[in-house]
């Protein structure tokens, strides 16, 4: 019996092994080789010539929000430039309304965002295409966006000079795109209205940097094909790189469609992948510190060089839209990555469950029995298992709540989040190992069979349900019931920690992308939602545990015993520690907002705000009689001499019976507002029947209306719209009863009179026009 048991796990572990190799899949009308183009230009690359571009862009045109006037300078500056470097250049502009799709900021929002692409093309003997693209849009008004991303413009200009200087077999179109910060609006755009059928393949750059960051999915994934191809490069030129495989699933299907340009393109079945830069993103992100000082003249040598040679290495047969394997996973392991298909995750996925049916049926067949208590044990582990893990779940937080309440902070992890997580996985283990004792304090049945078999069948409905939706989302899962199974014939305090290490796999890459803010923004929106799923995910390791504890042959019983003290110890140290993690640093400064505030009850004043409690250091500095604190202590208020306000709005509403209004807003500017606000609320519903071009009503998709939507108790809608800007906005509304419209207008103050300067501190600077009507 030993050596079929050990024979049959050989044949798992060959067939593992075997399914986890690059399985080529057919690929419809795509193949691909190494053979080079002709042209060698990688050694002409300038990182100096990228640097000017860079230099220009962020520091003499400076933040290019979506529809700026900077951004227009930009335009015209891509315009002219791709012109002398012998591209045929033109215009794509657009204006689009799109509605919010983020889940933590839930108020119904629709947005008219203005912009355009720049599309250059260099046609070549051939019509079939190599696309390269990048956003020159900057984040906000203040965030002058040197890495991100004029540094994919820099790049991707210099490549443009380099490549016009000859003739070429392949055709080139460079795609500069807009409003990229505002959700991929203008490479949406782009192939929604473009002919994709002549494109091969598409290279998106976003962020240069190094390690570098191969981004594979959006809504789809990259072909694998392409991806190895990148890869096999990347090692050949001796470049640190990185694929999350983890972002990879999380993302497809993901409301943005993606995390750059390129995610478009994979929706179109176009082959795309981007370039970035590997790990979380740094404290300069999306922040006025976003200046040139930040980009190397080594990284932009490396990436501009890389490019060309990865554009000429890699051929693509066949243009237009493809077919391909999207549900693989990548696995990488220093400078090699293995990909395994979809059809080896489903052969993976039918070996596990066969094996799981093979490992319950031989569990029956042994003499040991399965029930071995009477009801009274089985109700006590019964609610006591799910408790613990629970509970565990709940004090995972501990340390974080309490410090919250003591410091007067929202955010605790800004600054180092590796150590504050770290310090929570700590806690976490000590509490399963204090529950695990007082679990095994109580009367429970004998031999622990049924621990397994539980944990077995939970693990098996889960991989299942979860691979019936979607097969690579059920792999962390498949591979823990795998190591589950084999608990019955190895019961090893080494598979119980090995068989999540999927899911700790998941948390680290999503610890070091750029959405881990995002992600644990999330967990602190809806804590109770976590604390179950968390909860959850513990009940399989405590059975796992009282399983060893019954079956190992080591005294587990009594090294649980000694640990229960210093695992008290342990956890309410980490408690105490999370308290002495700094919440900010220079690296990841406090972002703090200035604004400059025109209000006609008030005046000019200026406001200090942040998401977080504002530091003592600056409620000091600007304390006075006059210095009103908001009661969180997240606002500073405090009058300044009057100034000239940048408009002067006058409204006029007009009752035109059957509860319509008909409401005209007429501005006279001072200079050119960025973003113009207008907020609807409302005890009542409402509709707006009729509206200009400020949310012109003739190009509203079919799923967004503009009415306001039910939420705690009263209706809103948020309407917002990029330059350009006309004088005057005129719309008529359906009412039931009074409703609120305040008034927001943005205007940039690059330089503003007051400034903060003070450590761990990003301050942003911003000039705001309020006004609030009721009608």
């Amino acid at each position: 019996m030993r050596k079929n048991k050990h024979g049959f796990l050989l044949v798992v572990i060959i067939l593992f092994v075997f399914c986890s190799l690059n399985l080529p899949q057919p690929l419809t009308p795509m193949a691909y080789n190494s053979a080079p183009a002709s042209g060698k230009v990688s050694k002409d690359f300038s990182a100096d010539k990228a640097y000017e571009h860079i230099l220009h862009l962020s520091e003499k045109i400076g933040p290019r929000p979506a529809g700026s006037p900077n951004e227009t300078k930009a335009a015209q500056y891509l315009y002219y430039m791709l012109e002398q470097y012998g591209w045929k250049v033109r215009e794509q502009p657009f204006s689009k309304i799109v509605g919010n799709a983020n889940p933590l900021k839930p108020e119904h929002k629709i947005q008219v965002i203005n912009s355009q692409n720049i599309i250059a093309e260099l046609p070549g003997a051939s019509p079939e295409t190599i696309l390269l693209g990048a956003h020159y849009d900057s984040a906000d008004v203040s965030t002058p966006g040197a890495i991100d991303n004029a540094s994919g413009v820099g790049v991707l200009l210099e490549i443009a000079r380099i490549l016009g200087q000859e003739k070429h077999q392949k055709s080139y179109q460079i795609v500069f795109f807009g409003a990229e910060e505002n959700g991929l609006v203008g490479s949406q755009y782009f192939t929604a209205q473009s002919d994709l059928s002549a494109i091969q393949w598409m290279l998106n750059l976003d962020m240069v940097g190094t390690p570098l960051e191969i981004d594979i999915a959006g809504k789809t994934s990259a072909p694998p094909e392409l991806v190895d191809k990148v890869v096999t490069l990347a090692r050949q030129e001796q470049i640190p790189f990185h694929i999350s495989r983890d972002f990879a699933v999380m993302t497809r299907e993901g409301s943005q469609g993606g995390a750059s340009d390129f995610s478009p393109f994979l929706d179109q079945s176009i082959p795309a992948l981007g370039l970035g830069i590997a790990g979380r993103a740094e404290g300069y992100y999306h922040r006025p510190e976003d200046r040139i000082e930040r980009v190397t003249l080594q990284s932009l040598d490396t990436v501009g060089k890389f490019i060309p040679k990865l554009i000429e290495s890699v051929e693509v047969t066949g243009s237009g839209q493809k077919t391909w394997d999207s549900y693989y996973l990548p696995f990488q392991l220093g400078s090699f990555v293995v990909i395994i298909p979809t059809l080896g995750l489903r052969i993976l996925f039918i070996l596990t469950i066969f094996f799981t049916v093979f490992s319950v049926s031989r569990s029956f067949r042994d003499q040991e029995p399965f029930i071995q208590g009477n009801l009274k044990e089985y109700v006590l582990i019964g609610v006591g298992i799910p408790g613990a893990a629970f509970l565990a779940s709940f004090l995972s937080g501990a340390g974080e709540a309490l410090w919250q309440l003591l410091k007067g902070r929202v955010y605790l992890w800004q600054a180092y989040p590796g150590v504050f997580l770290t310090l929570r996985v700590i806690l976490v283990l000590c509490a399963l190992l204090i529950f695990l004792k007082l679990l095994r304090s109580l009367p429970q049945p004998k031999g622990g069979k049924f621990y397994w078999l539980i944990g077995v069948l939970t693990l098996t409905l889960l991989t299942i349900i979860l691979g019936l939706y979607r097969i690579d989302l059920a792999f962390p899962f498949l591979f823990w019931l795998l190591c589950f199974n084999l608990f019955l014939y190895y019961p090893s305090i080494i598979l119980l920690f090995i068989g999540p290490y999927f899911i700790y796999k998941t948390h680290w890459e999503l610890l070091n992308s750029q959405q881990w803010p995002s992600f644990y923004e999330t967990i602190h929106l809806y804590p109770v939602l976590f604390i179950v799923l968390y909860g959850l995910l513990f009940i399989p390791v405590l059975l796992g545990a009282l399983y060893i504890l019954e079956k190992g042959k080591r005294p587990w019983e009594q090294m649980l015993k000694r640990l229960l003290i210093p695992a008290l110890l342990v956890g309410v140290g980490c408690v105490l520690g999370t308290g002495l993690i700094p919440n900010y640093s220079r690296a990841n400064p406090q972002p703090i907002t200035v604004q400059k505030v025109w209000t006609e009850s008030e005046g000019v004043i200026l406001r200090v705000s942040s998401t977080d409690t504002l530091p003592k250091s600056l409620l000091k500095e600007l304390d006075s009689q006059e210095t009103k604190i908001g009661e969180d202590k997240k606002v500073l208020e405090l009058p300044i001499p009057s100034e000239k306000a940048p408009l002067q709005a006058n409204v006029s509403v007009t009752d035109t019976g059957e509860r319509l209004l008909n409401f005209k807003m007429a501005m006279k500017y001072g200079r050119d507002p960025y973003l113009v606000r207008i907020k609807l609320e409302s005890k009542k519903p409402f509709k707006i029947q009729e509206m200009d071009d400020f949310v012109p009503i003739a190009k509203l998709p079919k799923k967004i209306a503009l009415e306001g939507k039910e939420r705690a108790g009263s209706y809103a809608l948020l309407l917002e719209r990029t330059p350009p800007h006309q004088g005057t906005i005129q719309w008529k509304i359906a009412a039931e009863g009074i409703v609120k419209c305040s008034i927001e207008v943005v205007f940039a103050d690059q330089t503003p009179r007051y400034s903060i300067n003070l450590p761990h501190i990003s301050p942003d600077y911003k000039e705001v026009y309020q006004d609030v009507f009721e009608f």
